[in-house]
This record gives C-alpha cells, structure tokens and sequence, in this order.
C-alpha cells in the first residue's frame, strides 16, 4: 500500500436505503389505511429520520480514514465525526467481527488501545477491498511476535434464544452460554425463565443462573456445585441497571445507558469494567485484571443474555 493514503469514511448509500426504503413504505401503508396511521407513522418515521441522518453526515461532514507509516487516523465519536490518531506502537491487539443479515453482511476490525477500543467498519469504507486492504495493513503493524494472553479481554457473542460463546484476547474459546429451553423459541420468559448455564470447552458445567424472584424487580442467584455464588439484581425498571453481590464480598454496579454503545460497571473498591457493544449480539468486554475471574464473566454473559431477551 502507498502510503499515505486517505480512505472515504461516509455512509453507503445502500446502507441508506436499508433504512429509508422501510421506513417510507410504512408510512405509504398507514396513508392508505392499510394499517393504523399513527402506528404506521411512528414505526416509519425512525427509520426514515435515521436515514435522513446518514444523509446529512454523508453530504454536510464527509470524512477520511487516512493510513500514514506509523499511525492511522479514524474517525471517532458519534456519527464517526471526530478524528481520532492512533499510533500502531500503542496498539495492543485486534479483533474482527462479522455480521450477517438479511440485508446486508457487514465486517469490522477493532484495535485495543491502552485499555480502549476503537473500530472501523466496512459499510462506512467505499467497498469491501477496502476494507480489507486497511485491515491487512493495520495488522500487519501491529506487533504480536510471542504476545502473551491478555487477562480481562473477551468477546461476548449470544443470541436471541440466548446460546452464546465467549472468547479471550487472543480469539480462543473458553467458555460456552445456553439458556435450558424445554423447547427452543423466542421470546421467552413471560411465564417460565430458563436456566443459564456456562460451561467450559469441555462441556463441564462451571455455573448455573436461574430465576428466584420475577416482580417487582427481577432477582437471580448464580450457583456452582449447589453452592450460592452470586445474587444478580435488576435495579431499573428500564432493565438497564443490575448489582452483583457475590458470596466473597465483591459488590458491582452495572449500567447500560440508554442510547450508547459504550458501558460499564463499577466495583465497590473502583474496579471497572467497560463494554463496548459492537452489536446487540457482540459485546466487547475489559475488565481490571486484578478481578478478572469466572464467576464476574458469568455474571456479565448472564446481563448480555438478559438485555437481548427483553429488548
């Protein structure tokens, strides 16, 4: 690659339309009364106005994904506004997601940097060789040789029916998430809230959360052996706030702000853990080393599992 080299990092217009067609032809159904015209409104006009958004970004703040010899410059932020340089030295690894849908198959890579992450996708890139190019060439600069495993990086992957897996810094898998369904379906949990269980690579049951109280806020208790681990609670009525209250004293806030991609949680003593949520079924998750442990990563598979059942 011929360097510097300076990438369009704008909307693509297909991506546009995947919101704005939708969006339109509801609002066309509820103006001939072939549904209710303020339900085909308001289920409209959000995609539309999404649509309508990408469109002002793409033509009003056009912007550059430039690669240089020692740093890329990324566009940040919301609606990928702000610049952002990132010096390759200071990454400290990366990894790619993909995405598929009905509409449209997506590819992003994201870099670890100083306890931070970023990411860039393709749908904002031109094409797909693009993409490719810039990812070859970011992980071409990143050193690796003899890297040891990183404590407190993973990926949380789950789905609807809440059956996930979850791997370390290094892309390996450690552990694997089922929810106990009698019968697979979705939704679930108006009437019966299955098990959650995790288990090892080796199919080894390691914990188990299950339901001991549903209103007026939920409450569950994560066992290992029969033995009481960890109570988990909901703290909001929004099921966006949860305390963790495990047996050997270790207490946790955790908040999922409404309208953001980027959350935590908070210790009593000030650990942290932060999320980065790269789709509703992917969740980039780091934690403080000094409390990186088994049972916490359970307990926040459990959360992710939780938000994709009710939202």
């Amino acid at each position: 690659m011929d360097l510097p080299r300076r990438f369009s990092y704008n909307p693509q217009w297909r991506i546009i339309l995947v919101f704005l067609v939708p969006g339109i032809a509801v609002m066309a159904l509820a103006e001939i009364h072939r549904m209710s015209f303020g339900v085909g409104t308001a289920l409209g006009v959000l995609p539309a106005v999404f649509a309508s958004l990408l469109t002002l970004r793409r033509f009003a703040f056009p912007r550059f994904l430039e690669v240089e010899q020692n740093a890329i410059l990324l566009p940040t932020g919301f609606l990928h506004i702000r610049t952002t340089k990132i010096p390759y030295a200071d990454i400290d690894g990366t990894r790619e997601i993909r995405r598929k849908s009905i509409a449209v198959s997506t590819a992003g890579l994201c870099l670890y940097v100083k306890g931070r992450v970023y990411s860039f996708s393709s749908t904002l890139l031109p094409d797909m060789a693009s993409y490719v190019a810039v990812r070859d060439f970011v992980k071409s600069r990143v050193i690796k040789a003899d890297q040891p495993l990183e404590g407190g990086k993973y990926c949380f992957k789950c789905s609807y029916e809440g059956n996930g897996e979850i791997h370390n810094s290094n892309g390996e898998l450690v552990w694997r998430t089922k929810t106990l369904h009698t019968r697979p379906h979705y939704p679930y949990g108006f009437f019966r809230l299955p098990d959650f269980v995790v288990y090892d690579e080796t199919d080894k049951e390691l914990s188990r959360i299950k339901l001991e109280r549903k209103w007026p806020l939920a409450q569950f208790m994560m066992v290992e052996n029969g033995l009481p681990i960890c109570t988990i609670r909901q703290q909001s009525i929004l099921l966006n706030k949860y305390s963790l209250d495990f047996a050997n004293g270790q207490r946790w806030v955790f908040r999922m702000p409404l309208f953001t991609v980027i959350f935590g949680g908070l210790s009593k003593t000030g650990e942290k853990v932060r999320v980065r949520l790269w789709s509703h079924n992917i969740w980039v998750v780091l934690m403080d080393t000094s409390v990186d442990n088994p049972q916490l990563v359970a307990a926040l598979a459990f959360i992710h599992r939780e938000r994709l059942r009710c939202n």
